[in-house]
């Protein structure tokens, strides 16, 4: 088996068991149609009101149809990301194939590390499509959001997704059911976002980097304030990958 194959399969195993279209499905229907909700909402609220009631809203900006798409991406698009990589990366969950596995390929990182990376890059993939899409639908209805704040924007919110997959991935080294593994990597997401409430931990943690896409497109904060939470979030990606690969080798077959 050549170096190059296990990656290879793995981004195979994401196309023909339909886990990128699942990705790429949710994101993008997302970036289509945040947008578009966001401009009719105000319109839809108007001839909702049956009590006659004077509802006053803003009209929408660029900024809300952006932040629209992330809110609901970082939350709709997250939790699928979490399942596919929780199936992705679950090597011990049948005993027959883990063996299978075990015994073509000692070393646990090859078998274990190209599932993390290719589902990472799948799930941060379909996170930019959709932004792209949803850039394009902003910029024709509401007006065009600024490039730079765009850019820094995803850049942050690409390293929290790469975040979750490496939470996701090290929870399949301790549990051998893919729904426990989903479940207790959302656990985790959500615990981090409540103690980001915290205002001595909020810049520190990786939840911070969430907040990014609203407001750096409004032009509330700069790419520096998420300075302190990337950091943390990158170290934080890298213990999670050995401590989730010595847990691995270590792990007795059943």
């Amino acid at each position: 088996m050549s170096q190059a194959s296990p990656w290879r399969i793995e981004w195979l195993r994401l196309v023909r068991t339909r886990r990128l279209i699942a990705l790429l499905g949710v994101f993008v229907l997302l970036g289509l149609g945040e947008p578009v909700a966001t401009y009719y909402l105000p319109a839809l609220l108007r001839h909702s009101n049956t009590a006659r009631i004077k509802v006053i809203a803003p009209p929408p900006s660029a900024a809300d149809g952006i932040s629209g798409y992330a809110s609901n991406a970082l939350l709709i698009g997250l939790i699928v990301m979490v399942f596919v990589a929780a199936s992705a990366c679950m090597i011990d969950g049948r005993p027959a194939l883990s063996a299978f596995y075990r015994t073509r390929q000692s070393n646990y990182w090859r078998l274990f590390v190209p599932r993390v990376v290719s589902v990472a890059a799948a799930g941060v993939g379909a996170y930019l499509l959709g932004l792209a899409c949803a850039w394009y639908e902003t910029a024709v209805l509401l007006g065009a959001p600024e490039a730079a704040a765009m850019v820094e924007s995803a850049a942050l919110v690409a390293l929290y997704l790469v975040f979750a997959a490496a939470v996701t991935a090290a929870a399949t080294t301790v549990v051998r059911s893919t729904v426990a593994a989903a479940a207790w990597s959302l656990a985790v997401l959500l615990l981090i976002g409540v103690v980001s409430a915290i205002p001595q931990l909020k810049d520190w943690l990786p939840a911070q980097l969430t907040d990014s896409p609203d407001a750096l497109v409004r032009h509330n904060e700069v790419m520096s304030h998420y300075l302190r939470a990337s950091i943390v979030c990158a170290i934080a990606i890298g213990v999670l990958m050995l401590a989730a690969v010595w847990r691995g080798e270590r792990r007795e077959v059943s």
